[in-house]
C-alpha cells in the first residue's frame, strides 16, 4: 500500500510543471467542496493536460462512446486518439475540469462554458472549456488551448502576403464600405479579422473598436464605450464627429446591427467577422439581411482563410520537380526544388528508426505548426453584376477565376513553392467532402 502511495506521488511530481492558476471570467474554483472528485480525478486531469501541451495540442476532446470515454488531442488540425477510459473514470475527469473552470459539476442538462489559467514549462496558457449535454446525465467536452503571449497580430506575423495586405489597405483609403473576414469553426476567423484591421495604417487613419477581442491586442486603436441610453446610430454619429475613419465591430450575428452598419457605410468604414464558412455563404447571409443592392454597393471585400499544416524544418526532404509538375502547378519553370515529408520507416527493416525517432522535434508526424492560405472575394464591377443578377456561388466562383482573384487552392500552391508545405498536405486539406480519407501514416506517440 505504501508503495502505491509513493508511486502516485512520483506520478504527480512528473507532471508538476502544469500549475493551475485559477478559473477565468471572474469565477472561483472551490476544490474543498468536491474532495472525492479531487482525489479521484485531479492528478489524471493534470496528466492529460500536460500530455496534450507537450504534444502541441490546440484542442482536447473528451467524448463518451459505447460505455467508455474517449480522449482525443487535436494537433495542427488533426485529431489523434489519446486514450479511452472506463465511463465513470472519464466522466469524473470531465467534472474535475468543470470544477477547475469554476463551473457547476452537478449541472449536466445545460451547456456550460468557462476557462482555466495555467502554466506549463514557464509558459502561461488559457484553456477555454465548453461542456455540452448529449443525453440525460452525459456530456462531452471541448477544451481549446490558447497562448495569451500571442497578443498582437499583424499581416507579417500572421504570414499574410504583402500584396494581399496592400489590397486590404487599399479598401480603406476612402474610409467607407464594409470589409469582412469569414471562416468556419476553428478556422482562425477572429485572428483573421484582427489581422485585416491591422492592415490599416493607424498613423493616417483614426480607428475605433466596439469589439471584444478576447485578449488580442489592438495597436493604435481607440476603444469606444457607448454612452448610457445611446443606441448604435447615436454611437456611430459620435464616432463620425470624432473624425473616425474605421470601426472594428463584434461578429455579425444580429440583423439589426448589420442593417445599421450598412446605413452608415457611406460615411465610415467597418471591419468585422461574419460566421460563414466562405465568402459565398457570407454574401448569401448579407443579402438575407440587407438585400442585393446594399451588398453590391457597400461591401468592399470578404476575406477567408484555411489553415494548412507546415512541414517540419528538421526532417522535410527536398526534391527536384519535373517540368510537367511545375506546369501543372503553374509554377515558374526555373523552380529548382520543392519539399515533401520523409518516407516512413521500412517495416521489413528491424534496424529502421521508429516514427518517433525519425525526428524528435515533430515526433515523426512530420509536420509542425500551421500556416494560413487566403481567399479574397472583391466586389469589383464584374462581381457586383454577378451579385445583382443571381448571387449564385458557382457564378461568383467563376468570376473570381475570371478576374484572377486570390483563391484558397491557388494560394496553397504559394506555400508549396515557398517550401513551407507539401503537395500531399494541400491535397489532404482540399479533399472533397465524402471522399475517403487516408489514415495518417504518422501520429503523435500513443498514451
Amino acid at each position: 500500500m505504501a508503495s502505491d502511495v509513493e508511486d502516485d506521488e512520483d506520478f504527480e511530481e512528473e507532471f508538476e510543471q502544469v500549475l493551475f492558476q485559477g478559473p477565468m471570467f471572474g469565477r472561483d474554483a472551490d476544490l474543498k467542496q468536491n474532495p472525492r472528485l479531487v482525489k479521484a480525478a485531479l492528478v489524471p486531469v493534470k496528466t492529460m493536460i500536460s500530455d496534450a501541451l507537450s504534444r502541441r495540442a490546440h484542442t482536447i476532446l473528451i467524448e463518451p462512446a459505447n460505455g467508455r470515454v474517449a480522449i482525443r488531442f487535436v494537433v495542427d488540425g488533426i485529431p489523434y486518439p489519446a486514450g479511452a477510459l472506463p465511463g465513470q473514470r472519464g466522466m469524473a475527469m470531465l467534472q474535475m475540469v468543470k470544477v477547475l473552470a469554476g463551473l457547476n459539476p452537478q449541472e449536466r442538462s445545460q451547456v456550460q462554458s468557462g476557462g482555466i489559467r495555467l502554466e506549463h514549462e514557464e509558459v502561461k496558457y488559457e484553456l477555454h472549456v465548453t461542456a455540452v449535454p448529449i443525453k440525460p446525465g452525459v456530456e462531452r467536452m471541448k477544451i481549446k488551448v490558447s497562448n495569451p503571449k500571442v497578443t498582437f497580430l499583424t499581416a507579417k506575423t500572421a504570414g499574410m502576403p504583402d500584396d494581399l495586405s496592400e489590397q486590404l489597405r487599399g479598401f480603406t483609403e476612402d474610409s467607407t464600405g464594409i470589409i469582412l473576414a469569414c471562416g468556419g469553426p476553428d478556422s482562425g476567423r477572429t485572428s483573421l479579422a484582427v489581422t485585416t484591421l491591422h492592415c490599416v495604417d493607424p498613423y493616417l487613419y483614426s480607428v475605433f473598436s466596439m469589439a471584444e477581442t478576447e485578449g488580442i491586442e489592438l495597436i493604435n486603436v481607440t476603444d469606444f464605450e457607448p454612452e448610457e441610453g445611446h443606441d448604435l446610430e447615436l454611437s456611430f454619429d459620435r464616432m463620425i464627429r470624432r473624425e473616425a475613419d474605421l470601426v472594428f465591430m463584434d461578429p455579425l450575428t444580429d440583423p439589426a446591427v448589420v442593417q445599421t452598419m450598412f446605413q452608415f457605410a457611406d460615411r465610415i468604414c467597418f471591419v468585422a467577422e461574419i460566421p460563414a464558412a466562405n465568402p459565398f455563404e457570407a454574401i448569401a447571409q448579407l443579402i438575407a439581411w440587407v438585400g442585393k443592392d446594399q451588398v453590391a454597393q457597400r461591401v468592399k471585400g470578404i476575406i477567408g482563410q484555411k489553415l494548412v499544416r507546415t512541414l517540419c524544418d528538421d526532417c522535410k526532404q527536398a526534391f527536384r520537380p519535373n517540368p510537367q509538375l511545375l506546369k501543372k502547378l503553374r509554377l515558374p519553370p526555373e523552380t529548382s526544388v520543392l519539399y515533401r515529408a520523409p518516407p516512413p520507416p521500412d517495416p521489413e527493416d528491424p534496424d529502421a528508426l521508429t516514427i518517433e525517432e525519425l525526428c524528435e522535434d515533430c515526433d515523426g508526424v512530420p509536420y509542425h505548426g500551421r500556416a494560413p492560405v487566403y481567399e479574397l472575394l472583391e466586389l469589383s464591377e464584374g462581381m457586383q453584376s454577378v451579385v445583382m443578377e443571381s448571387a449564385d456561388p458557382a457564378a461568383m466562383r467563376a468570376q473570381m477565376v475570371k478576374e484572377r482573384m486570390r483563391m484558397l487552392q491557388t494560394d496553397a500552391i504559394r506555400l508549396v513553392a515557398e517550401g513551407k508545405t507539401s503537395l500531399e498536405e494541400v491535397q489532404r486539406s482540399f479533399r472533397p467532402p465524402g471522399q475517403p480519407k487516408r489514415r495518417p501514416k504518422r501520429r503523435p506517440r500513443p498514451s
